[in-house]
């Protein structure tokens, strides 16, 4: 490891821990700041290697836990963004040769083998699996109980105005439960399209920088799950219908694949309004609707489910920029 990279993995580190310690210091913008912890770290893993991004995430750890003076706040920050967003830079540089019979370009007879990149099906599963795995561990490590949460969020109700002065307890405590519940389902959501974009964003950063050595990906036509991702989210939504700790790992099985497949469905929604005429009108309405409604969030959720299902074989990992 060169020691600009090892620079580069430190600078890259701390700046994710900046970014993350609003959370930890209770900062109003942490939460916004928070989902681009990966980004950092993404850049260092893309554009220098993969050691580089995972020196880059135990630095960050690090950084928080000096900050913090707290060994769960270090691992929050490892196990649901920094380490995640390593494996994941170390999975798209990931690359073999084609066979010796693969076609290359004319007047290429004599240049290096081209590359067979890492799937970004493949990608997009790792992170799913990651970002509930993450949720699972800190769920069980920090001893999430959802009637632990209760009375607190009772109490925010009660103190923020509005339409709450005039609620009973009885119904302020229905809202919270029904909040709470929310939560194993919409943090992996949340965790995986974070650490998505970041892992996306850090790969146009360092594509700007010619460092990255992948070519750029065909997103919407590479974008999509394995098959086996179906049979995990039918067994996840029969679990979650089980109450207790089975019924909160099925919610948190359920957040992660619904954000994965939702994503999917926007991908395939960008790959077949291609050369169409309203394309742009047709892509800005629907995330329009998406950010304004929320609900057009099942319909692309089911569109991903359809396109997961119909289309089991991975396609090409590169193609039109």
């Amino acid at each position: 490891m060169q020691p600009t990279a090892i620079i580069i993995a430190i600078i890259s580190g701390l700046a994710s821990a900046l970014l993350f310690a609003g959370i930890v210091l209770q900062s109003s913008s942490a939460v916004s700041l928070a989902l681009a912890a990966p980004i950092p770290i993404a850049i260092a893993s893309l554009g220098w290697g993969s050691t580089a991004g995972f020196v880059s995430a135990a630095v960050a750890t690090a950084a928080i836990y000096a900050i913090a003076q707290s060994v769960p706040s270090a691992l929050t920050l490892l196990a649901s963004m920094a380490l995640p967003t390593a494996v994941a830079g170390h999975l798209v540089g990931l690359a073999r040769p084609l066979a010796d019979d693969a076609p290359r370009p004319l007047g290429a007879a004599n240049a290096a083998p081209p590359l067979d990149w890492y799937p970004l099906s493949r990608v997009l599963m790792a992170i799913t699996l990651m970002a509930i795995g993450s949720c699972i561990f800190l769920g069980w490590y920090l001893g999430f109980d959802p009637e632990d949460f209760i009375p607190a969020v009772v109490d925010a109700l009660r103190q923020s105005g509005g339409a709450m002065d005039t609620a009973t307890d009885d119904e302020r405590r229905a809202i919270a439960q029904l909040i709470i519940g929310l939560v194993p389902f919409v943090q992996p959501a949340v965790l995986a399209i974070s650490l998505i974009v970041g892992l996306y964003l850090g790969a146009a950063i360092v594509r700007v920088s010619g460092r990255l050595p992948r070519p750029k990906d065909d997103i919407p036509t590479s974008a999509q799950l394995p098959q086996i991702s179906l049979v995990i989210f039918a067994v996840a939504a029969g679990a979650a219908f089980a109450g207790g700790t089975i019924g909160l790992l099925g919610d948190v099985l359920l957040g992660g694949f619904a954000a994965a497949f939702t994503l999917v469905g926007l991908a395939a929604l960008h790959r077949r309004t291609r050369g169409r005429q309203g394309r742009f009108l047709v892509l800005f309405s629907s995330y329009a609707a998406l950010i304004l409604l929320s609900f057009p969030i099942v319909l692309f959720l089911a569109m991903g489910i359809y396109e997961t299902w119909r289309r089991p074989e991975d396609p090409a990992p590169t193609g039109r920029n």
